[in-house]
Protein backbone atom coordinates (compact mmCIF):
# COMPACT_ATOMS: atom_id res chain seq x y z
CA UNK A 1 0.00 0.00 0.00
CA UNK A 2 1.21 3.49 -0.84
CA UNK A 3 1.13 6.78 1.08
CA UNK A 4 1.74 10.09 -0.67
CA UNK A 5 3.47 13.07 0.97
CA UNK A 6 4.47 16.66 0.37
CA UNK A 7 8.10 17.38 1.22
CA UNK A 8 7.35 19.39 4.33
CA UNK A 9 8.88 19.46 7.78
CA UNK A 10 6.36 17.05 9.31
CA UNK A 11 6.62 14.45 6.55
CA UNK A 12 10.41 14.36 6.80
CA UNK A 13 10.35 14.24 10.61
CA UNK A 14 7.89 11.34 10.57
CA UNK A 15 10.08 9.54 8.03
CA UNK A 16 13.09 9.96 10.32
CA UNK A 17 11.13 8.74 13.35
CA UNK A 18 9.25 5.88 11.61
CA UNK A 19 5.93 7.47 12.48
CA UNK A 20 2.50 7.64 10.88
CA UNK A 21 -0.04 10.19 12.07
CA UNK A 22 -3.63 9.00 12.53
CA UNK A 23 -6.42 11.53 12.80
CA UNK A 24 -10.02 11.72 13.93
CA UNK A 25 -12.35 11.55 10.93
CA UNK A 26 -13.68 15.07 11.52
CA UNK A 27 -10.37 16.53 10.34
CA UNK A 28 -10.52 14.84 6.92
CA UNK A 29 -11.63 16.69 3.80
CA UNK A 30 -14.68 14.52 3.02
CA UNK A 31 -17.72 15.99 4.85
CA UNK A 32 -19.36 12.54 4.80
CA UNK A 33 -16.54 10.74 6.64
CA UNK A 34 -17.82 7.89 8.83
CA UNK A 35 -21.42 8.92 8.22
CA UNK A 36 -23.70 5.92 8.65
CA UNK A 37 -27.26 5.08 9.62
CA UNK A 38 -27.18 3.58 13.11
CA UNK A 39 -29.94 1.20 14.17
CA UNK A 40 -30.46 0.12 17.76
CA UNK A 41 -32.83 -2.14 19.67
CA UNK A 42 -33.52 -5.79 18.90
CA UNK A 43 -36.34 -6.52 16.44
CA UNK A 44 -39.40 -8.35 17.74
CA UNK A 45 -39.49 -12.12 17.37
CA UNK A 46 -40.84 -13.22 14.01
CA UNK A 47 -41.70 -9.71 12.82
CA UNK A 48 -40.76 -10.62 9.25
CA UNK A 49 -38.22 -7.81 8.95
CA UNK A 50 -34.84 -8.12 7.27
CA UNK A 51 -33.30 -7.02 10.59
CA UNK A 52 -34.79 -10.04 12.34
CA UNK A 53 -33.38 -12.34 9.68
CA UNK A 54 -29.97 -10.64 9.97
CA UNK A 55 -29.93 -11.07 13.75
CA UNK A 56 -30.72 -14.77 13.39
CA UNK A 57 -27.93 -15.20 10.83
CA UNK A 58 -25.48 -13.52 13.21
CA UNK A 59 -26.70 -15.99 15.86
CA UNK A 60 -26.01 -18.89 13.49
CA UNK A 61 -29.47 -19.61 12.06
CA UNK A 62 -29.87 -19.28 8.30
CA UNK A 63 -33.68 -19.39 8.25
CA UNK A 64 -35.92 -16.76 9.83
CA UNK A 65 -38.55 -19.44 10.52
CA UNK A 66 -36.18 -21.82 12.31
CA UNK A 67 -38.23 -23.30 15.17
CA UNK A 68 -35.31 -23.52 17.60
CA UNK A 69 -34.40 -19.89 16.98
CA UNK A 70 -37.99 -18.69 17.37
CA UNK A 71 -38.49 -20.68 20.55
CA UNK A 72 -35.36 -19.30 22.22
CA UNK A 73 -35.16 -15.83 20.67
CA UNK A 74 -36.76 -13.80 23.48
CA UNK A 75 -34.60 -15.45 26.15
CA UNK A 76 -31.48 -14.90 24.07
CA UNK A 77 -32.28 -11.23 23.49
CA UNK A 78 -32.97 -10.80 27.22
CA UNK A 79 -29.52 -12.26 27.97
CA UNK A 80 -27.98 -9.59 25.72
CA UNK A 81 -29.77 -6.69 27.41
CA UNK A 82 -27.40 -3.72 27.69
CA UNK A 83 -24.79 -5.28 25.39
CA UNK A 84 -25.44 -3.23 22.26
CA UNK A 85 -22.27 -1.23 21.60
CA UNK A 86 -22.24 2.55 21.36
CA UNK A 87 -21.52 2.86 17.64
CA UNK A 88 -20.90 6.61 17.81
CA UNK A 89 -18.29 6.03 20.52
CA UNK A 90 -16.59 3.40 18.36
CA UNK A 91 -16.46 5.87 15.47
CA UNK A 92 -15.16 8.73 17.62
CA UNK A 93 -12.49 6.49 19.16
CA UNK A 94 -11.08 5.43 15.79
CA UNK A 95 -7.95 7.08 14.42
CA UNK A 96 -7.33 6.77 10.71
CA UNK A 97 -4.48 7.15 8.23
CA UNK A 98 -4.97 6.74 4.49
CA UNK A 99 -3.11 4.98 1.69
CA UNK A 100 -3.72 4.08 -1.94
CA UNK A 101 -3.44 0.76 -3.76
CA UNK A 102 -1.24 2.30 -6.45
CA UNK A 103 1.91 4.39 -6.74
CA UNK A 104 1.07 5.68 -10.24
CA UNK A 105 -2.21 7.42 -9.41
CA UNK A 106 -2.02 10.83 -11.12
CA UNK A 107 -4.68 12.48 -8.97
CA UNK A 108 -3.07 11.23 -5.76
CA UNK A 109 0.23 12.71 -6.87
CA UNK A 110 -1.57 15.95 -7.70
CA UNK A 111 -3.58 16.22 -4.47
CA UNK A 112 -1.27 14.67 -1.86
CA UNK A 113 2.15 14.42 -3.54
CA UNK A 114 2.39 18.13 -4.35
CA UNK A 115 2.10 17.69 -8.11
CA UNK A 116 5.03 15.21 -8.35
CA UNK A 117 7.15 17.48 -6.11
CA UNK A 118 6.69 15.14 -3.15
CA UNK A 119 7.31 11.46 -2.49
CA UNK A 120 5.44 8.23 -1.85
CA UNK A 121 6.23 5.40 0.57
CA UNK A 122 5.33 1.80 -0.22
CA UNK A 123 4.44 0.03 3.03
CA UNK A 124 4.04 -3.61 3.97
CA UNK A 125 0.72 -3.61 5.85
CA UNK A 126 1.43 -6.94 7.56
CA UNK A 127 4.63 -5.59 9.11
CA UNK A 128 2.70 -2.73 10.72
CA UNK A 129 -0.31 -4.73 11.94
CA UNK A 130 2.01 -7.36 13.43
CA UNK A 131 3.66 -4.53 15.38
CA UNK A 132 0.39 -3.02 16.66
CA UNK A 133 -2.41 -5.19 18.09
CA UNK A 134 -5.04 -2.48 17.59
CA UNK A 135 -4.12 -1.62 13.99
CA UNK A 136 -6.52 -2.88 11.33
CA UNK A 137 -6.33 -2.46 7.55
CA UNK A 138 -9.50 -1.97 5.49
CA UNK A 139 -10.08 -1.42 1.81
CA UNK A 140 -12.45 1.51 1.39
CA UNK A 141 -15.95 0.75 0.10
CA UNK A 142 -17.29 3.30 -2.39
CA UNK A 143 -21.07 3.57 -2.19
CA UNK A 144 -24.01 5.66 -3.39
CA UNK A 145 -25.42 6.06 0.12
CA UNK A 146 -24.24 5.73 3.75
CA UNK A 147 -23.92 2.26 5.27
CA UNK A 148 -26.43 0.88 7.74
CA UNK A 149 -24.82 -0.24 11.01
CA UNK A 150 -26.95 -2.30 13.37
CA UNK A 151 -25.92 -2.32 17.04
CA UNK A 152 -28.06 -5.39 17.77
CA UNK A 153 -26.15 -7.44 15.19
CA UNK A 154 -22.86 -6.24 16.68
CA UNK A 155 -24.04 -7.40 20.10
CA UNK A 156 -24.89 -10.87 18.76
CA UNK A 157 -21.60 -11.20 16.88
CA UNK A 158 -19.58 -10.20 19.95
CA UNK A 159 -21.53 -12.72 22.02
CA UNK A 160 -20.93 -15.47 19.48
CA UNK A 161 -17.23 -14.68 19.31
CA UNK A 162 -16.88 -14.91 23.10
CA UNK A 163 -19.02 -18.07 23.26
CA UNK A 164 -16.94 -19.90 20.64
CA UNK A 165 -13.66 -18.59 22.01
CA UNK A 166 -14.45 -19.69 25.57
CA UNK A 167 -15.72 -23.07 24.35
CA UNK A 168 -12.59 -23.59 22.24
CA UNK A 169 -10.24 -23.12 25.19
CA UNK A 170 -12.43 -25.16 27.51
CA UNK A 171 -12.48 -28.12 25.09
CA UNK A 172 -8.75 -27.70 24.47
CA UNK A 173 -8.08 -27.88 28.22
CA UNK A 174 -10.28 -30.98 28.60
CA UNK A 175 -8.52 -32.62 25.66
CA UNK A 176 -5.11 -32.06 27.23
CA UNK A 177 -6.25 -33.21 30.66
CA UNK A 178 -7.87 -36.41 29.41
CA UNK A 179 -5.47 -37.06 26.56
CA UNK A 180 -8.35 -37.37 24.11
CA UNK A 181 -8.48 -36.10 20.53
CA UNK A 182 -10.96 -33.24 20.20
CA UNK A 183 -9.78 -31.91 16.82
CA UNK A 184 -13.20 -32.02 15.15
CA UNK A 185 -14.95 -30.26 18.03
CA UNK A 186 -12.20 -27.66 18.22
CA UNK A 187 -12.45 -27.03 14.48
CA UNK A 188 -16.17 -26.26 14.82
CA UNK A 189 -15.52 -23.64 17.49
CA UNK A 190 -12.65 -22.19 15.43
CA UNK A 191 -15.02 -21.78 12.49
CA UNK A 192 -17.42 -19.92 14.80
CA UNK A 193 -14.62 -17.65 16.04
CA UNK A 194 -13.45 -16.84 12.52
CA UNK A 195 -16.96 -16.28 11.18
CA UNK A 196 -17.89 -13.87 13.98
CA UNK A 197 -14.59 -12.01 13.68
CA UNK A 198 -14.93 -11.58 9.92
CA UNK A 199 -18.49 -10.26 10.27
CA UNK A 200 -17.40 -7.80 12.96
CA UNK A 201 -14.62 -6.57 10.67
CA UNK A 202 -17.17 -6.07 7.89
CA UNK A 203 -19.19 -3.83 10.19
CA UNK A 204 -16.09 -1.82 11.12
CA UNK A 205 -15.46 -1.40 7.39
CA UNK A 206 -18.98 -0.05 6.95
CA UNK A 207 -18.54 2.33 9.89
CA UNK A 208 -15.05 3.60 9.24
CA UNK A 209 -14.10 2.89 5.63
CA UNK A 210 -17.08 3.73 3.42
CA UNK A 211 -16.99 6.81 1.19
CA UNK A 212 -19.08 8.35 -1.61
CA UNK A 213 -18.35 7.01 -5.10
CA UNK A 214 -16.94 10.43 -6.07
CA UNK A 215 -13.78 9.46 -4.15
CA UNK A 216 -13.26 6.19 -6.00
CA UNK A 217 -10.25 7.57 -7.89
CA UNK A 218 -8.22 7.43 -4.66
CA UNK A 219 -8.37 3.60 -4.56
CA UNK A 220 -8.01 4.01 -0.83
CA UNK A 221 -6.81 1.65 1.87
CA UNK A 222 -7.12 2.69 5.51
CA UNK A 223 -5.16 1.76 8.57
CA UNK A 224 -7.30 2.29 11.65
CA UNK A 225 -6.42 2.19 15.34
CA UNK A 226 -9.60 1.18 17.16
CA UNK A 227 -8.34 1.66 20.73
CA UNK A 228 -10.91 3.21 23.10
CA UNK A 229 -10.24 6.87 23.92
CA UNK A 230 -12.08 9.85 25.37
CA UNK A 231 -10.86 12.71 23.17
CA UNK A 232 -10.68 13.71 19.51
CA UNK A 233 -6.91 14.20 19.29
CA UNK A 234 -4.81 12.53 16.63
CA UNK A 235 -2.24 9.89 17.56
CA UNK A 236 1.22 8.91 16.34
CA UNK A 237 1.83 5.28 15.40
CA UNK A 238 5.42 4.07 15.21
CA UNK A 239 6.14 1.37 12.65
CA UNK A 240 9.15 -0.94 12.22
CA UNK A 241 11.55 0.37 9.58
CA UNK A 242 11.22 -3.00 7.83
CA UNK A 243 7.65 -1.97 6.93
CA UNK A 244 9.07 0.35 4.25
CA UNK A 245 9.37 -1.53 0.95
CA UNK A 246 10.30 1.34 -1.36
CA UNK A 247 10.42 5.11 -1.76
CA UNK A 248 9.02 6.68 -4.92
CA UNK A 249 10.16 10.23 -5.68
CA UNK A 250 7.96 12.53 -7.70
CA UNK A 251 9.62 13.58 -10.94
CA UNK A 252 9.62 17.25 -9.89
CA UNK A 253 11.03 16.76 -6.37
CA UNK A 254 13.88 19.14 -5.54
CA UNK A 255 17.41 17.74 -5.52
CA UNK A 256 17.79 18.80 -1.89
CA UNK A 257 14.67 16.95 -0.73
CA UNK A 258 15.64 13.83 -2.67
CA UNK A 259 19.10 13.84 -1.08
CA UNK A 260 17.64 14.32 2.40
CA UNK A 261 15.28 11.35 1.96
CA UNK A 262 18.03 9.13 0.53
CA UNK A 263 20.26 10.03 3.47
CA UNK A 264 17.51 9.24 6.01
CA UNK A 265 16.71 5.83 4.51
CA UNK A 266 20.19 4.72 3.48
CA UNK A 267 21.37 4.92 7.10
CA UNK A 268 18.63 2.83 8.67
CA UNK A 269 17.41 0.69 5.77
CA UNK A 270 20.22 0.10 3.26
CA UNK A 271 18.11 -2.43 1.34
CA UNK A 272 15.33 0.05 0.52
CA UNK A 273 14.45 0.42 -3.17
CA UNK A 274 14.32 3.92 -4.66
CA UNK A 275 12.03 4.64 -7.60
CA UNK A 276 10.70 7.65 -9.45
CA UNK A 277 7.23 8.58 -10.71
CA UNK A 278 7.66 10.14 -14.16
CA UNK A 279 5.37 11.61 -16.79
CA UNK A 280 5.16 9.63 -20.02
CA UNK A 281 5.63 11.32 -23.38
CA UNK A 282 2.53 11.18 -25.55
CA UNK A 283 0.12 10.36 -22.68
CA UNK A 284 -1.23 11.64 -19.38
CA UNK A 285 0.04 8.57 -17.51
CA UNK A 286 2.51 8.40 -14.66
CA UNK A 287 4.96 5.50 -14.74
CA UNK A 288 7.13 4.18 -11.93
CA UNK A 289 10.77 3.58 -12.89
CA UNK A 290 13.52 2.07 -10.79
CA UNK A 291 16.56 4.06 -9.72
CA UNK A 292 18.56 0.93 -8.88
CA UNK A 293 17.94 -1.20 -11.96
CA UNK A 294 15.08 -3.31 -10.54
CA UNK A 295 11.44 -2.14 -10.41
Amino acid sequence: MFKYFRCDEWALKNLRDNNLYLNHHSLFNDPFECRCEIRTGFPKRGDGSSRFADVLRAWGFERADDETALENYDDYVFSLEGSEPDIKYYIDSARITCFSRRADNLLMWAHYGDGLRGFCIEFDADEITAYHDNANVFEVIYADSPSVVDASIMAVLHDQWYFNNDAFYEVQAISKRLGKDKIFELSLYQVGINKSYDKIQEIYQKMLATKPVAWRYEEEIRMIDCSPRENLFGVTMTYPVSAIKSIIFGEKISRNHEEVIVEILSRKLPSVKFKKAVRVDGSFDVHIVSLDGVV
